[in-house]
């Protein structure tokens, strides 16, 4: 018995190593990948109408690192849920296992379709939104590389994080972690602190916050609705 702690926590720590571990080879590859990407960026429409300027020797450094690390996350975690599920999998039942399973593919893909639904709907608005502030006093836009995509990335890297929410909420349901009833009753904590998210990746201005603020609370009672299906089905 004194020896099961112990072989938990090695598993734990073996499965941590094969997650960071996929992270860096993820992230070499990205830096491979964030060229093809990076020229994808420029010909979209929102970005042709400025001229980016590099401020500091490593700026474009620090925007291939930038590029490779979203890449790496993409790629990353659906194996870090895999590895999840292989830790928690000995404590589920044959069916369990096989219907969690089915979920992991899925969160490479709901990741990507938040930063896709980030970067052409929510970006180009708050983006333009900011610079007609600069327009009306006729001031002259000059941009860093860096700060584009720092900017950039502040506000759809979190979006297509969370945009995995009903995903995980679901995969936790049908492993006991999480009821419908606990979402509910912790609703008011979840929207302060979506709040706060909002207010930390969008400017200072009430029209970007609600414009970020309202598909994070969406997706939350999104959440709610389809644990509640997984947590009825599973009790039938």
């Amino acid at each position: 018995m004194s020896d099961q702690p112990i072989h938990h926590v090695n598993e734990l720590r073996k499965r941590l190593i094969w997650i960071l571990l996929v992270f860096v080879i993820s992230l070499l590859s990205g830096f491979l990948m964030a060229e093809p990407a990076l020229q994808q960026i420029k010909a979209a429409p929102i970005s042709q109408r400025i001229d980016w300027n590099v401020f500091a020797i490593g700026d474009a450094f620090h925007v291939y690192l930038k590029i490779s690390f979203v890449i790496a996350l993409a790629i990353t975690t659906p194996f870090a849920m895999y590895q999840v599920w292989k830790f928690v999998s000995p404590g589920l039942s044959r069916m369990e296992q096989r219907v969690t399973l089915i979920y992991i593919p899925f969160v490479f893909f709901l990741f990507i379709a938040g930063i896709l639904f980030s970067y052409f709907l929510i970006f180009p608005v708050v983006f333009q939104f900011m610079i007609s502030f600069s327009e009306r006093i006729g001031a002259s836009e000059v941009y860093g590389i860096n700060q584009y995509f720092s900017f950039m990335f502040r506000l759809i890297l979190p979006i297509g994080v969370v945009f995995e929410l009903p995903l995980i909420i679901m995969f936790s349901t049908h492993l006991g972690l999480i009821t419908p009833s606990k979402l509910k009753t912790s609703r008011k904590y979840a929207y302060i602190f979506l709040l706060i998210l909002a207010a930390m990746i969008t400017p200072p201005d009430i029209v970007s916050h609600v414009l970020v603020t309202t598909p994070l609370i969406l997706l939350y009672e999104v959440s709610i609705v389809c644990s509640n299906i997984v947590f009825v089905k599973k009790r039938g």
